[in-house]
């Protein structure tokens, strides 16, 4: 099984010449090229959101708007028609969950997760999640990742299926949420990232700012329960003539239950 976890970056009037309808066709030849099973979006504002499911006909497209007016974004999750949706919920990382537009007070938008249970065609069933946390506190990153993790710990109480977490989480590996995350200090449900596989990733960016950096922030993550075995991972870096897809690259992973 192919996972991705892809920041689009917004469609934002200050990016001049990469502004989503002149890099567009970039992040549609990168799906179709990797045919990944799985892949969570984030930064999908809703035209952004229109033109993929009008073009990505090989994909169910799943993942509520964050809030209804204001600094509307998906993290959406796509997944390929070879697999059936069962169900699929976006929650709000505030003390309101269900609530749209909810957020905590220092957090300057409102941050989701959505998460889709999912049948293979081989018959198993996983449970995937994606996220964006926080750009600007610690503390709001930490509070997002700490209500993602209760909400996954209480789904398991009663599914107990695979789980696979993705998303951009805004701070890179030395951060002290991601290696307490590493070490099991916010979860009780073992995960591991994906990179785990070959530790110098970690030294790469995952973010370019739609340019070829090699070194850098390093921001995007795909975590597997201990189900998973992990096969490969890889930076996707691909781009038309110097022109990237996004000021994030994609982290792919190629994975297997086991």
């Amino acid at each position: 099984m192919r996972v991705m976890t892809f920041n689009l970056r917004s469609d934002s009037i200050f990016d001049g010449k990469n502004r989503w309808n002149s890099r567009k066709e970039i992040v549609y030849d990168i799906l179709d090229k990797y045919a990944c099973d799985i892949i969570g979006l984030q930064e999908v504002t809703l035209k952004m959101h229109a033109d993929l499911e009008n073009k990505l006909h090989d994909y169910q497209i799943v993942g509520q708007a964050r809030s209804k007016k204001f600094f509307v974004e998906h993290n959406n999750i796509l997944v390929s028609n070879r697999h059936k949706i069962l169900d699929e919920e976006t929650f709000w990382l505030s003390n309101q969950p269900k609530k749209i537009g909810s957020s905590i007070w220092y957090s300057i938008f409102p941050r989701i997760c959505t998460t889709a249970k999912i049948q293979l065609e081989e018959g198993m069933i996983v449970r995937v999640y994606n996220t964006h946390l926080d750009c600007y506190l610690s503390p709001a990153r930490g509070y997002g990742l700490k209500k993602i993790m209760r909400y996954i710990e209480k789904q398991q109480e009663f599914e107990k299926l695979p789980v696979i977490l993705m998303g951009d989480f805004n701070a890179n590996p030395n951060h002290r949420l991601i290696k307490g995350f590493f070490e099991g200090e916010l979860n009780t449900q073992q995960l591991i990232a994906v990179q785990e596989i070959d530790r110098s990733i970690y030294q790469q960016a995952t973010m370019g700012g739609f340019k070829d950096r090699h070194h850098g922030m390093h921001l995007d993550y795909i975590f597997v329960s201990p189900e998973y075995e992990v096969l490969r991972t890889q930076i996707v870096k691909d781009n038309v003539n110097g022109r990237f897809p996004s000021d994030h690259y994609p982290l792919l992973a190629d994975v297997c239950l086991i």
